[in-house]
């Protein structure tokens, strides 16, 4: 492990143990077996680190499916790196503070959609507009993130399998919909195809 590997692991035994608000640099660093100031060679503080471990990890597990055709298993792998990590973003997601990963988890959500829709707009021979685009992937950006984040709090969360079926219907019926306001002759407006 390298030590910023070292640091994010105890970073995440940390977070399943106490509060966030009892985190600090210095337990972190005692957790990890590093003295303290190593930390700051790799991470400015601790919602830093939170958010490396996410954009780390969630790029292992989904990066390589960013695209229109594969959009359903992007969402089914993001969902299945959720899941086997649930006791860590059940502490994570309930952080109310600026540089809450909440913001982090957003914005590479929010960069994922445009992916996706810069790709369907090439492999559709459509013309997305700037504005409407951005619009759009943040709007489904806010949708998975909301989500994603009641399935990890519900008290009796729907299995795996349901959440991530319903998931990808909703998406499915959104870019269904972009499809048939840019190009209503488009067969793939139906996107029977993908689910």
């Amino acid at each position: 492990m390298t030590t910023k590997e070292t640091i994010c692991a105890a970073t995440k035994r940390e977070v399943l143990t106490r509060p966030f608000s009892a985190i600090t640099v210095t337990t972190i660093m005692q957790e990890a077996g590093l003295r303290r100031q190593t930390f700051y060679d790799h991470f400015r503080d601790k919602y830093d680190v939170l958010a490396y471990i996410y954009q780390t990890e969630v790029d292992n597990a989904a990066a390589y499916c960013r695209t229109y055709r594969y959009w359903p298993q992007t969402v089914a792998r993001i969902l299945q790196y959720f899941a086997a990590n649930g006791a860590f973003y059940r502490q994570v997601l309930m952080l109310d503070v600026q540089n809450a990963p909440a913001e982090v988890i957003q914005t590479h959500f929010a960069a994922m959609f445009g992916d996706i829709l810069h790709d369907m707009g090439q492999a559709e021979h459509l013309t997305l507009d700037d504005t409407d685009l951005t619009f759009t992937q943040n709007m489904l950006a806010a949708a998975m993130f909301s989500a994603v984040k009641a399935w990890l709090l519900a008290t009796d969360p729907a299995p795996l399998a349901d959440e991530t079926a319903q998931l990808q219907q909703y998406l499915a019926d959104q870019f269904a919909g972009l499809l048939q306001r840019l190009n209503p002759a488009s067969p793939r407006s139906t996107l029977a195809g993908w689910l």
